[in-house]
């Protein structure tokens, strides 16, 4: 008695049960596991591998000298750091991930031979050795290159489809208080170097602008009107080019003109950064070490608490979400600001 039984049009099942994929591939017979005894579900995922079969025999004349997990890696590079809306900084970040994938996974084996075991022991090492959204960030890109594998023709099946994402654990926010930023921005002053006016503005500016840092760096003159502030990100004349508009408020409208030359044109600001600024002033006030993004976390809880709603909170800080990420990461607030609403409950009946 065969142990195969056809149960289908490029199916057979295994006499334990499982069903199997059939097909000829490279003059081949070949067979996998669909990992399923339903027969419904097994068609499901018949197609699926079919379909990336033939995409594979359209993709394989252009695709004759990828072999190697290396050379795979190199083809979802490419894929990767072309596409026009990506902004720099995120390719930037893209290529930090495909370096260290270049490392760990083993780039001279033949895509055919990478088996979902030798996967799951590559992700072992990598969860290890790096945070939770560190590996996770690596096995996406890790994710990519599986999927790849089979498309090109070099496997019927994913030998990443298996590995699972590490639980992220949500970190506290340290939110300084408004009284903390302008004595912060007063220490910074105060020192009278070179650069110390200049960094106390740019400080000052972060935290009531509530924009990233590199969209200060890129800010012109020309790009503030009366009523508004225009940031711009990604690169012109591509689809990552995008504008948002935030409005002045009398904080900010202090301070700008304040900072504002005559006759004001090109970079706002000149100084790189007020990094240092910033963690030498926390250092002599003996305060929680603030980082230069910590301002733009102070000004979302800060329009929060002044009581602007969260979707305009997170159209003000260039969010595409109508909100959930502002609700996720902003609207539990500072500890002080809590234990005074929780202290306003039951004083009306």
């Amino acid at each position: 008695m065969s142990d195969w039984t056809q149960v289908g049009e490029n199916l057979v099942r295994h006499r334990a049960g499982t069903i199997y994929l059939r097909a000829k591939v490279e003059g081949k017979v070949k067979r996998v596991s669909l990992g399923t005894s339903d027969l419904r579900i097994a068609k499901i995922k018949r197609d699926d591998l079919l379909a990336g079969m033939r995409a594979a025999a359209v993709l394989q004349p252009n695709a004759a000298h990828v072999r190697t997990i290396g050379d795979v890696l190199a083809v979802v590079a490419e894929r990767i750091t072309t596409q026009p809306q990506l902004q720099p900084r995120t390719i930037l970040f893209y290529r930090d991930i495909l370096k260290v994938l270049k490392e760990t996974l083993p780039v001279a084996v033949h895509a055919r031979s990478w088996t979902a075991g030798e996967a799951g022991k590559w992700w072992m090492r990598m969860a290890k050795q790096y945070h939770a959204q560190r590996a996770n960030n690596l096995l996406g890109v890790a994710k990519r290159v599986g999927k790849a594998i089979v498309e090109l023709g070099l496997r019927l099946d994913d030998p990443t489809a298996g590995l699972k994402r590490m639980k992220v654990t949500e970190k506290d926010l340290h939110i300084p208080s408004k009284e903390t930023v302008e004595m912060v921005i007063e220490d910074v002053r105060a020192q009278r170097k070179a650069h110390s006016e200049e960094a106390g503005n740019y400080i000052e500016f972060l935290a009531y602008a509530g924009c990233r840092h590199g969209q200060a760096v890129a800010l012109q003159w020309e790009d503030i009107t009366k009523d508004w502030i225009r940031f711009k990100s990604g690169v012109s004349g591509t689809k990552g080019a995008d504008t948002r508009r935030l409005p002045i408020s009398p904080p900010l409208r202090a301070i700008l003109d304040k900072m504002r030359p005559e006759n004001a044109t090109g970079p706002v600001f000149k100084l790189k950064t007020p990094k240092v600024a910033l963690a030498n002033a926390c250092e002599r006030l003996q305060i929680p070490h603030l980082r230069v993004h910590d301002l733009r976390h102070f000004f979302a809880t800060w329009a929060l608490e002044c009581g602007v709603d969260v979707p305009t909170v997170s159209k003000w800080l260039g969010h595409k979400d109508g909100g959930a990420l502002v609700l996720k990461t902003y609207f539990h607030g500072r500890d002080d600001h809590g234990l005074a609403s929780a202290a306003k409950l039951g004083l009306s009946s």
